[in-house]
């Protein structure tokens, strides 16, 4: 125990002696300040330097056995130490002798010294003394010390459970009785145990001092009885050599329950997966305190073993032993079949047991048909335009819609532009899925329309018609043989245009057609699955298994410049009404009669524009109406759609009033359609509107078309 004590001044409680020099003296200056007049300081030009001695014992009882370390720094007012300072010690009354009657600071302002008992014999109390001369002044500090005498014994050392066992978790009053003390010379004792070094136990005190004789202490036990029959204690008085033993006999806890503590982790995935395949399951046995219990014997046996589920090594059940901190640990390796998990834990010394949770074998790969592609816009201005942005989210599950495993690796290629190449799913909220950016860029297909394609390895789909979750042969599945990109989005491959992709799992049987419309590959959505399914490519592994799962989307890459107008077959093109005008085909009708190109094919249906001098007339409109038309880009094979976000507005000559509906393209693999609601005033017949369509590149295309309120031009056709 360091003691650290500062004298100042001539206080009875410490004493400061401080070395000032007087007033008048010559001016001076000293390593640590300066100031007028000789000695450790002055007043004068500058503040007042003073210096103390600080003392600090390394033991407060100092014994021939146990010497204390006495240290004494010098510094200034400042807080510098004083460097190569002879300081002098001593003792107020000599019961203390010193290793050295002086000693010189150090670095740090310390002068070090050993202190002993001056004879055998000395007892009481003492002072240390240390001194040293700064500027001419002396600078003392002093710091009190006791001596113990060395012929103290201890007579006895006793419990109040005497030869009896300590109950687990029971105190005990321990009682060492001392003999040769005086109330003059208190000296302190302590008890040492290996329960207590381990944490096992308490002892309060951890040390008591006495001049009566006696010295008490507060033995509690923390389950150490679990881990040794006995804790072997000793008594001794510091300084001294006096020593006493003795043992006490412990009780071991009583296992009351054995709870679940874990599953690491929670979920596992399928034998042969390639994804964490195995979990420790923990189980505590306990005491009624809820404290572990070590050394107690547990079985254990899972509840299922479907698809060939082991516990630890295959063992049925396995016995282990709790460890020191009453904890056994059981190691599940997963089958083949996706199941929920249970281990149960049972106590071999009685019937108490307990059953795990949260653990689940999934399946793990993803799905051919759990597989979903879908993009952030279908439609980018990325015909003419470098680095126009888009995304690609998947979003994969395994057979029975569950999430697959984080870090899922998902494949990425495409037609044209650039996309990223692997993804790894994520999942938030507990949900799995991965993301790719995509920016416009060459190659960029003639027609517009770029396919992109995500692949990931996975498993067929099949159906699971006796519900075991496994496939059984004879059950219905899909077939997938390579992956290949689809150039010409139509759900089968061509050889002079399509592009296999490289892939480890591959085969040379040719691919069978399921039986059920559930699992067709392509059957009413040729945009959304890719699959050589052409038993000519010979391509499938033959009966169901592990493939790529894979889905393609497409994006157009509509250009910047635009083109509106009527699409209709041509008998549609001026259609009399009997009364020599025209009768108008709505855009629906149209649509409905003759659907428009969207791929490589060239278009077979004219496309009239309007304001294109193709003398299309939009006569016999009446005083008041709308008039609808188709928003496109001007690829020149496929009639694409404008890019999403394209703004259409108008204006008119005098007497005709318009607005423009739907006046922005969304995203859509389709042209969309706008409309212009228009008035004419009361002596208008015809006017020009003047249409203005913004691409988000900021590319403007206007167009003018003529609006007639009667029939119009007798040599215009009319729609």
């Amino acid at each position: 125990m360091n003691r650290v004590l500062h004298i100042v001044g001539a206080s009875l409680m410490s004493l400061l002696l401080v070395a000032c020099g007087g007033g008048g003296g010559s001016a001076g200056n000293t390593p640590f300040g300066s100031g007028n007049g000789s000695g450790g300081g002055g007043s004068g030009g500058g503040a007042t330097v003073t210096y103390s001695v600080t003392l600090t014992l390394s033991a407060q009882t100092v014994t021939s056995s146990q010497p204390a370390t006495v240290s004494a720094r010098v510094v200034s007012s400042a807080g510098a130490a004083l460097s190569n300072q002879v300081v002098s010690f001593s003792t107020s009354t000599g019961l203390g002798a010193f290793s050295a009657a002086t000693a010189l600071t150090n670095a740090d302002g310390v002068a070090t010294v050993t202190l002993s008992p001056a004879t055998a014999s000395a007892v009481g109390a003492d002072t240390v003394i240390a001194s040293t001369t700064v500027n001419g002044s002396v600078v003392s500090g002093s710091l009190g010390f006791q001596l113990t005498a060395t012929n103290v014994t201890i007579s006895a050392f006793t419990a109040d459970i005497g030869t009896g066992s300590l109950s687990a978790y029971g105190q005990t009053l321990l009682t060492v009785t001392l003999a040769g003390t005086s109330p003059a010379n208190p000296v302190n004792v302590a008890i040492s145990s290996s329960c207590v070094t381990s944490g096992r136990a308490t002892l309060t005190p951890a040390t008591a001092s006495t001049s009566t004789g006696t010295a008490t202490f507060t033995y509690r036990d923390a389950g150490c009885g679990a881990f040794q029959v006995t804790d072997g204690l000793q008594a001794s008085v510091t300084g001294t050599a006096a020593t006493a033993a003795r043992s006490i006999t412990l009780t071991p806890p009583t296992p009351a329950s054995i709870a679940f503590v874990s599953a690491a982790p929670s979920e596992i995935y399928l034998k042969g997966s390639g994804f964490a395949e195995n979990s420790i399951v923990s189980f505590q046995v306990r005491d009624a305190n809820g404290l572990g219990v070590p050394n107690q014997v547990v079985t254990l046996e899972a509840t299922s073993l479907a698809g060939g589920l082991l516990i630890d090594d295959g063992a049925v059940p396995v016995t282990k032993r709790t460890d020191s901190n009453g904890n056994v640990l059981v190691r599940i390796n997963a089958g083949t079949v996706p199941t929920p998990v249970r281990v149960r834990a049972t106590l071999a010394a009685s019937n108490i047991s307990t059953v795990s949770s949260n653990l689940a074998v999934a399946v793990g790969l993803p799905s051919q048909q759990n597989f979903s592609l879908s993009q952030g816009t279908f439609n980018i201005e990325g015909y003419n335009i470098d680095g126009r942005p888009n995304t690609y989210l998947v979003i994969a599950s395994d057979r029975l819609g569950n999430p697959v495993p984080e870090g899922t690796a998902i494949n990425f290629v495409t037609e044209g532009g650039q996309v990223q190449a692997i993804r790894f799913t994520t999942l938030s909220n507990g949900l799995a899925s991965a993301t790719a950016n995509f920016q416009s860029s060459s190659p960029r297909p003639p027609d517009g329309r770029v396919t992109v394609l995500a692949y990931a390895l996975g498993e067929e789909s099949f159906l699971d018609t006796n519900g075991d979750n496994v496939f059984t042969p004879g059950e219905d599945f899909q077939d997938l043989g390579d992956v290949f990109l689809d150039r010409l989005f139509n759900g089968s491959f061509n050889g002079n245009e399509d592009q296999f992709i490289s892939l480890s799992i591959s085969g040379v049987d040719a691919c069978r057609t399921a039986t059920s419309q559930l699992l067709r590959l392509g059957s009413g959505e040729p945009s959304r699955v890719l699959s050589n399914t052409g038993a000519a490519l010979n391509t499938c592994v033959s009966g169901w298994g592990r493939a790529y799962v894979r889905r393609a989307i497409q994006t157009v890459f509509s250009t910047s410049e635009t083109r509106l107008g009527w699409r209709v077959a041509p008998d549609a093109r001026a259609v009399s009404n009997g009364a020599g005008s025209c009768q108008r085909v709505s855009l629906i009708d149209q649509i409905a009669a003759a659907p428009y190109a969207n791929n490589d094919t060239a278009m077979s249906v004219p496309f009239y524009l309007l304001g294109d001098g193709s003398g299309v007339a939009l006569a016999n409109l009446g005083k008041t109406g709308s008039v609808a038309f188709l928003v496109a880009d001007n690829n020149p094979i496929a009639l694409n759609p404008a890019a999403a976000g394209t703004t259409i507005s108008a204006v008119a000559t005098a007497g005709l009033t318009v607005s423009v509906l739907a006046n922005t393209v969304p995203s859509t693999l389709s042209p969309s359609a706008s409309a212009i609601s228009y008035t004419f005033d009361d002596t208008t017949t015809s006017g020009t509107v003047t249409i203005s369509v913004r691409s988000p590149g900021g590319l403007t295309t206007v167009f003018a078309q003529t609006f007639y309120r009667n029939a119009g031009p007798t040599s215009t056709p009319c729609l």
